[in-house]
């Protein structure tokens, strides 16, 4: 079974519409369960998913009682699916569910953690970020390889398939909980020895990202500094 995990920051005018293209392509595509999680909305989601959660078996709401990150929610997400494969889009579905079929094959013929590239050969952008982004966005990706090592071009995109089977113990001992958490996973499954590959998708940026370039920039090269110590120290040992 796969379960998809999706966070909500104050995105209750997106949520029609990612339920209804998440719910059918799992209808359609392979059995599952879909897994809302509020971090901390203001703009009152229960009230809006209640009628949804009265009709659809498949579908699940968690919550954080104050607003603590994207990491931190698909964290509470993942502890509580059920399925033996786990996926995480974002709620303005820039990656459609579509896109998690490529990545569930590669997990099935092996991979332990399959992640979605905008920067790939075969990446496709159909709605590009704006201008900042585009060379804030570049920067960090250059800085990320220099300094990691990583073998994944885009750490950052928000789609990606898993075996919970590996990938649970890791997420269980997680401590970033903004954006930076992708790149603390991405390290702990490389000293994990698991199978890491990624792939291409079709891209159309959002309008609604709770992401605010400066500001979370800061932030991210604050976590990535003590990121990358604490993986040489751990390696070390």
């Amino acid at each position: 079974m796969l379960s998809v995990v999706i966070p909500v920051r104050n995105g209750v005018p997106l949520l029609k519409r990612t339920l209804e293209e998440v719910l059918e392509f799992l209808e359609d595509e392979i059995d599952g369960e879909l897994i809302i999680v509020s971090d901390g909305c203001t703009d009152d989601p229960s009230s809006f998913m209640a009628p949804w959660l009265e009709k659809e078996e498949r579908l699940r709401f968690e919550r954080l009682d104050h607003h603590r990150g994207k990491g931190a929610a698909i964290r509470r997400g993942v502890l509580s699916a059920r399925g033996d494969m786990i996926a995480y889009l974002d709620a303005d579905l820039s990656a459609a569910p579509q896109m998690l079929i490529p990545l569930l094959r590669s997990v099935e013929d092996g991979a332990d953690l399959a992640c979605g590239s905008r920067h790939l050969p075969g990446s496709t952008i159909d709605v590009p970020q704006g201008l900042l982004r585009v060379i804030l966005g570049s920067l960090f990706r250059r800085v990320v390889q220099l300094v990691t090592g990583l073998p994944v071009k885009d750490t950052q995109c928000g789609c990606k398939v898993f075996r919970s089977e590996k990938l649970i113990p890791i997420f269980d001992q997680l401590q970033e909980e903004g954006f930076a958490f992708d790149i603390e996973i991405l390290l702990a499954a490389r000293r994990n020895g698991l199978v890491i590959e990624e792939l291409p998708v079709a891209w159309s940026d959002g309008p609604r990202s709770s992401l605010r370039p400066i500001r979370d920039g800061i932030r991210m090269l604050c976590a990535l500094i003590r990121l990358v110590r604490n993986d040489r120290r751990s390696r070390r040992k």
